[in-house]
């Protein structure tokens, strides 16, 4: 799984950019036309790739098929799963953890489930069990499941907690279709409950869309590295590891 991180973190479009750039600061000296070419590269990179149509056009297959739990569905489980994935996605993702445990009486169990794969005493699972502790979650309600440092090892440990009984999933909305995938792959029965949308919803676009945006182009990256993480997945799906 290493190499599938040194992958994304490579073919992502802030990395062209960066890419093109030094290799056309390296040659300005002694190829200017060939480093002309690479800075002009990078500019339309980032260009490319920093506006809105063009990112969500990126996040749109990752996105479309999931919508946010509704109120009714609220009864059919008493298990919520938390995939962790950066703290500002756990935050928002924790508030519909929060939303759904309050909409069930406070009768939901939560599992936290995900640990940093680069930093092995990372304490991102504890930081989000006290924003639940301290918002009224009865500490004994929350389990930490902090052995798994892929999406691939979240969907194997949490399978063995909830077993074959329906349970909520939350996870990024361009996160959740791998996952699902994952956990149906191990006959599980998640229930999709996506947060931290990143697609602009609109039916036509304005001048300011066209604009470069650094959260745009922060969402090509999350799109890029969650297609290639879906190609490789299949790929093991077909041929093993």
């Amino acid at each position: 799984m290493i190499l599938l991180k040194l992958i994304q973190s490579l073919l992502m479009p802030s990395t062209f950019v960066f890419v093109f750039a030094l290799i056309g600061f390296f040659l300005v000296k002694k190829k200017k036309k060939l480093a002309k070419f690479f800075f002009i590269a990078a500019v339309a990179f980032y260009y490319i790739f920093s506006i809105t149509p063009v990112s969500d056009f990126l996040l749109m297959s990752l996105e479309e098929n999931y919508r946010p739990l509704s109120i009714e569905d609220v009864d059919k489980a008493e298990k919520t799963v938390l995939l962790l994935g950066g703290r500002e996605s756990n935050v928002l993702r924790g508030s519909e953890v929060l939303r759904i445990w309050h909409l069930s009486k406070e009768r939901m169990k939560i599992i936290i489930s995900g640990t940093d794969p680069l930093i092995s005493t990372s304490s991102e699972a504890s930081a989000v069990r006290n924003f639940f502790i301290h918002r009224g979650v009865d500490p004994e309600d929350i389990l930490i499941e902090g052995d798994s440092s892929n999406t691939r090892e979240n969907v194997i440990n949490v399978q063995k907690i909830v077993e074959d009984r329906p349970f909520f999933l939350v996870t990024s909305a361009y996160h959740m279709d791998r996952a699902v995938r994952e956990f149906k792959r191990l006959n599980a029965n998640p229930i999709p409950a996506p947060t931290d949308f990143r697609r602009k919803r609109v039916l036509s676009y304005g001048v300011f869309d066209f604009i470069p945006n650094s959260q745009n182009i922060r969402n090509s990256d999350l799109a890029f590295h969650e297609h290639i993480g879906r190609v490789y997945y299949r790929l093991i799906f077909l041929f093993g590891e």
